[in-house]
């Protein structure tokens, strides 16, 4: 479940708070949202209560958001049971901040960690990141390697690692659309001849191709050796297991997966999360008359107020500030005459005598 906050710019201000996650075919699902003043510790864990009574908690469920202090403190009271998982890409602007000498050589190395499948890949990119800047391991151990990383995250995060569904939801109320979850995209979904929904089809077509030139060996029934070049791979068909660490992780066959699945001639979607299959998706229920709502008493009673606030000066602001890591770099040109970066013809000082 991925959580965030966006400021209003209406009249009365305030905040949205809204959570999502994604369905079998790979879309967003938004879950609930609500309008408060603020991002807090009161409006989180108020958000969070109605949240967990509506859905309760499920098995194998974490909350991803970015390191926003109030939700932290929220879902120790609320969710304490419930691991909270970072937003990697809001966790390496952090990085990038704090370590500005080497961001540039540190960028692929971060992402490589929290990537990673396996403990053994991930202490080898990390001895690679304290190469170039000692600093930055401390710095991520304090923060907690099994908030932000695959390899030792707690529950299958999976591909889930960034807050991204989230920031679409927030981009999607800036004007209003059509949301994601109607019955178009479940009727598009239905009519395919795949058996998972769109975006898992098409990740199993790519690791199948990743696997045409694996060969394998039979070790027992269940158990097998898969060749990729010098390296070895065992996947174990009755657990659902690789030493890669995707099979398991993803719950989706993984290309050394793939290499067996053929050779035994099964089909993939038996090893693949039912998450995935489309004829999971389910319909939203529409919403009925008003007239035929049941509204509790504590509901009706309760007398909502607009929030105090003063309107700003001037014309409202309608995009928002970017930060510098999200701005377009200016466009590289290079000189006419000398074919030199850096000036223009104008003011060449290479001209031919």
């Amino acid at each position: 479940m991925v959580v965030d906050g966006s400021f209003l710019k209406a009249a009365y201000k305030g905040t949205i708070l809204a959570a999502c996650t994604q369905d079998r075919a790979g879309k967003i699902l938004p879950l609930a949202y609500a309008i408060v003043d603020s991002e807090n510790n009161k409006s989180w864990e108020w958000f969070f209560v109605q949240i967990k009574g509506t859905f309760g908690v499920r098995e194998g469920m974490c909350i991803v958001s970015d390191r926003n202090e109030s939700i932290f403190n929220a879902t120790k009271v609320v969710y304490p049971e419930v691991p909270h998982c970072i937003c990697m890409f809001h966790l390496w602007q952090n990085v990038k901040c704090t370590f500005k000498k080497h961001h540039k050589q540190l960028q692929d190395i971060f992402f490589a960690l929290a990537r990673a499948y396996i403990i053994e890949k991930f202490e080898y990119h990390m001895i690679e990141m304290c190469k170039i800047d000692p600093r930055v391991q401390p710095y991520l151990f304090e923060i907690g390697y099994e908030r932000w990383s695959r390899a030792y995250s707690k529950v299958k995060r999976s591909m889930v690692m960034t807050s991204n569904i989230a920031e679409s939801i927030n981009a999607a109320n800036k004007d209003p659309r059509e949301l994601p979850w109607n019955n178009k995209n479940r009727k598009s979904a239905m009519e395919t001849s795949t058996e998972l929904g769109k975006k898992y089809e098409k990740l199993l077509r790519e690791n199948l191709i990743a696997s045409e030139q694996m060969t394998v060996r039979p070790v027992t029934e269940q158990l097998y050796t898969v060749f990729e070049g010098v390296r070895r791979n065992i996947v174990c068909l009755e657990e659902g297991t690789c030493s890669c660490g995707k099979f398991q992780m993803d719950k989706l066959s993984c290309p050394h997966a793939w290499v067996v699945l053929k050779n035994q001639q099964l089909k993939p979607g038996q090893y693949c999360s039912f998450y995935y299959k489309k004829d999971k998706l389910l319909p939203v229920n529409p919403i009925a008359d008003e007239s035929l709502w049941v509204i509790p008493i504590e509901v009706m009673e309760d007398v909502v107020l607009p929030p105090k606030g003063r309107r700003n000066a001037g014309r409202p602001r309608k995009e928002r500030l970017k930060p510098a890591s999200e701005k377009e770099s200016k466009r590289a040109f290079s000189c006419f005459v000398c074919g030199q970066g850096g000036h223009n013809r104008k003011t060449c000082r290479n001209r031919p005598k």
